[in-house]
């Protein structure tokens, strides 16, 4: 007979709590910016220069290309970003910020590094090298390579 397996015995289900918890108190953090958690993600790439495209974007954050479009949405809405699409393809679309977008980003980033530093402060420095260390071998485990992404940004 096959041995049960307990749902709080699972390091998905908990990994998946504190993802939900990271996730809320950040979208708190953020609600006066007037701006969600996934559209920082969006403003931060492209604050970064670390993608130019819809394309590129979802692949910056490891999300389906279709959840990209509506995102964009928002944040044309709010001014934020720039969709302009390439005179010899109007397929071909480019995003970037707005100057209005561009000036909020180190506010808003700054949220983000506290947010990331409250949680954080629970560990001693040793530990969180260990942390970030281990979550980068089981996202290898999964296929997904960290190395050329998270640099030495500590």
């Amino acid at each position: 007979m096959p041995q049960s397996f307990e749902l709080h015995g699972s390091y998905t289900y908990w990994i998946s709590r504190l993802a939900s918890l990271m996730r809320e108190s950040f979208n708190l953090a953020l609600k006066d910016a007037g701006v969600s958690w996934p559209q920082w993600m969006i403003l931060n790439c492209l604050y970064h220069n670390n993608a130019q495209t819809p394309a590129q974007l979802a692949d910056c954050l490891g999300i389906d290309r279709s959840a990209i479009t509506r995102l964009l949405d928002r944040l044309a809405e709010k001014t934020l970003i720039l969709r302009t699409h390439d005179d010899g393809d109007r397929r071909s679309v480019r995003v970037t910020l707005t100057e209005y977008g561009s000036a909020k980003m180190p506010a808003i980033d700054e949220r983000a590094r506290a947010h990331q530093a409250s949680f954080l402060s629970h560990l001693p420095a040793t530990e969180v090298r260990a942390f970030k260390g281990n979550l980068q071998k089981l996202l290898r485990a999964g296929d997904v390579d960290t190395t050329h992404l998270w640099r030495n940004l500590d």
